[in-house]
């Protein structure tokens, strides 16, 4: 059963249907991402609203039932391959960055931005990873507040 955190901080056991459009939504998918407190409570802090779940199956159900602008996941899951998350995520407006576990830290890959898949991407530091999901939360939030697309789904003005 899923775990959700708002980003006011109170925590229920159902996804939250009439969460606020500004607020991005974040599913953390893995058996270790339940013991992930910091990450969170940083997210929340981020004033994103978390899912948690610990198998490709609840991540695969919210996945088809509710909207999420960012999707983290470990890449070892429990009952399937997590690679299908990509094949789940293409063509919509979500990212996908996928833990790898590296000495005594965790490096991100990104797999999928808004839609399209980034296979080939290097992998993000710690540091890195932070910037650029903090950049990535906080455009989804002016993007929901101005109704303005992302910078990123802009095309260049022809001149």
């Amino acid at each position: 059963m899923p775990l959700t955190i708002h980003a006011s901080g109170r925590r229920s056991s159902k996804p939250n249907g009439d969460s606020m459009d500004k607020e991005p939504i974040v599913l953390l998918v893995g058996k270790n991402m339940s013991g992930a407190l910091r990450l969170v409570e940083w997210l929340r802090r981020l004033g994103s609203e978390s899912h948690i779940v610990t198998s490709y199956q609840e991540a695969s159900t919210l996945l088809e039932t509710q909207r999420f602008d960012v999707v983290l996941s470990e890449t070892s899951l429990p009952d399937g391959d997590t690679y299908r998350l990509i094949s789940a995520l293409r063509g919509s407006r979500a990212s996908l960055f996928f833990c790898l576990a590296v000495e005594d830290s965790y490096w991100w890959l990104p797999a999928v931005m808004q839609g399209r898949e980034c296979l080939g991407v290097p992998a993000l530091r710690p540091a890195e990873f932070a910037e650029v999901l903090q950049e990535t939360l906080f455009e989804l939030k002016a993007a929901a507040v101005t109704s303005h697309p992302l910078r990123s789904q802009m095309q260049p003005k022809a001149d």
